[in-house]
Order: structure tokens, then sequence, then C-alpha cells
């Protein structure tokens, strides 16, 4: 689907700005309560995984420092929109960390357990990288903190 949207400045500690989804997209999207993962794209850019966010009685996409800097958005001005659902809930594998999954199969396991929104998170720090040696390094990294459970959120898990 696709809609036409601004920036939307908004008062909290993590988030400064959003992109309201209109109630009309929103409702194609909606099956239950919490965030809907989708995919978008601005102004027919390359795709990014995100989320529809209920705030406030609408649907709301974050838009953090980095979305604003990569597409140039300013308050006030138009841009286009398109989102679609997101198949994989946001938890496609990077090339380069599904080559070193194939290579591990305790260390796949292990990823397998992990909550999905630590899973998204990991995996965005990965895609995020510019180069695929750094994608490499990243993969090979987040994989063995995973093993060593020396990553910030299982230490505060009970095994």
């Amino acid at each position: 689907m696709r809609f036409t949207a601004s920036l939307s400045p908004i008062e909290g500690p993590m988030i400064h700005h959003v992109i309201k989804v209109p109630e009309e997209v929103a409702a194609g999207f909606r099956i239950n309560k919490g965030a809907i993962r989708v995919l978008c794209s601005i102004e027919g850019k390359e795709e990014f995984p995100c989320a529809l966010n209920p705030r406030d009685g609408e649907y709301v996409i974050m838009a953090s420092k980095q979305l604003i800097s990569k597409h140039r958005l300013k308050n006030n001005e138009t841009f286009s929109v398109s989102i679609r659902p997101d198949l994989n809930d946001g938890l496609e594998l990077p090339e380069e960390f599904l080559e070193v999954l194939n290579q591990d199969e305790w260390g796949s396991q292990l990823f397998d357990a992990l909550l999905p929104r630590l899973k998204r998170s990991l995996l965005y720090y990965i895609r995020s990288a510019k180069s695929v040696d750094t994608r490499i390094k990243r993969s090979f990294q987040i994989l063995e903190k995973i093993k060593t459970q020396s990553l910030h959120s299982q230490k505060n898990q009970n095994p």
C-alpha cells in the first residue's frame, strides 16, 4: 500500500519523530493488538523492515535519526511511503550471517531460541554494516556472544 506522509515531531526520550500512517492503510494490516511488522520504502528507495506501532489511537512508523538523515526527511515536507507485510517478521537473515549459522549447528540452535525482538536487533546490527567484510566480522562476533551468553540481554536471563 502506498500513501503520502510527513515527518511529525513527538515528545519522547528515545524517538523524536514518527511517520503517521493513515487509518485506512493501517486497517489493512491490523490483525491483533500491538506492533505490526512491515517492509517500508520511502520515495521508492530500498525497502527496510519496520513496524506499525500503536500510539495515541493511531499507527505510526518510528523515524530514527539515521532514517531521517538517509532519506533527507524534513518536518512539514511530504513524501511517499509504501508498505507491505513482512512475511519474515523482520527476521530475514543477511546472507553472511546465514553462512555463519550454516557452519555452526549449535550456534544456529542457540540463535533460533532467542526472542524475536532480540533476533531483529542483532540482524539489524549485522545488516547495517556497509561492507561485506564488516557484515562477516559482525556475524562471527554476534554468534560468539550468543554462544558465550555475553549479550547484554542474556546476562539478565535465568538459564
